[in-house]
């Protein structure tokens, strides 16, 4: 009985702390539902559920990523049975797959964007005193990293455990 009783504990116990994060839903590269509901993270947002959010970039087209990110949802906003998150704004980073390491610039550079559960990532960079820019060709370029882009990326949004 003590062995059925010790057994019983450590299975609770490892069930318990060991879940992974519930996939409430995921896209694809297209923006389609490819796993759980839309729904279902509404319903979890609603019931004031803490939400993680993650997405994952195709460099080079092959369909595999290449480097996802994930961030805790902050500020979610329900559109016309969609979800979309706006990612506070961050230190640009760069990804060199080679080593492999993320490097960050010496520079104020910022980034910052709005995903949603419909595949679309919209981002800009916050660049400070692009005025300033004493180099046109460098300047035009800093203006043109300052415009919105829009991607369609594949996203991952989970229940925090």
């Amino acid at each position: 009985m003590k062995h059925v009783l010790l057994i019983f504990i450590i299975v609770t116990f490892n069930s318990t702390f060991a879940q992974s994060p519930k996939v409430l839903v995921k896209t694809n590269s297209e923006g389609n539902v490819s796993e759980g509901s839309i729904e279902s993270l509404i319903q979890a947002i609603r019931e004031g559920n803490d939400i993680r959010v993650g997405w994952s970039l195709d460099f080079d087209k092959d369909g595999k990523p290449d480097v996802e990110h994930l961030i805790d949802a902050k500020f979610l906003t329900i559109l016309n049975g969609h979800v979309f998150n706006q990612i506070d704004p961050i230190y640009a980073q760069a990804p060199n797959a080679k080593i492999p390491q993320i490097q960050i610039g010496n520079n104020n550079i910022k980034w910052m964007a709005i995903i949603g559960t419909n595949g679309v990532l919209m981002s800009r960079f916050i660049i400070p005193d692009i005025e300033d820019q004493k180099n046109e060709d460098y300047k035009k370029q800093l203006e043109m990293m300052s415009k919105v882009s829009e991607d369609i990326v594949e996203t991952s949004w989970y229940l925090k455990s």
